[in-house]
């Protein structure tokens, strides 16, 4: 430790952070619970994301799909390539 610490003059000022916390328990918890609150954070959004990419792609295979029904396609293909149930046809007013 002592050498990679003569070797970057940053890694010193990192250690003696490290050994201060360390050695006290209140610091030591108020920064796992900030880790935490951080990591819990970007499990958010992430699920934020991908909740908005799935919102995303229903939007536009209904579209799809009340394009195609004004098309006059049949409706056994409608839901064929779109993946939508036809609840779901009922539900945003394309059936």
């Amino acid at each position: 430790m002592t050498a990679l610490i003569e070797k970057e003059p940053d890694m010193k000022n990192a250690f003696h952070i490290l050994e201060a916390y360390s050695a006290d328990e209140e610091k030591r918890r108020q920064v796992e619970e900030k880790l935490r609150n951080d990591r819990d954070y970007q499990y958010d959004m992430a699920a934020q994301f991908e909740k908005g990419i799935v919102k995303g792609k229903l939007e536009k295979a209904i579209d799809d799909a009340r394009m195609m029904k004004e098309k006059g396609l049949d409706l056994s293909l409608i839901l064929e390539i779109t993946g939508l149930s036809e609840s779901q046809l009922k539900e945003n007013g394309i059936l």
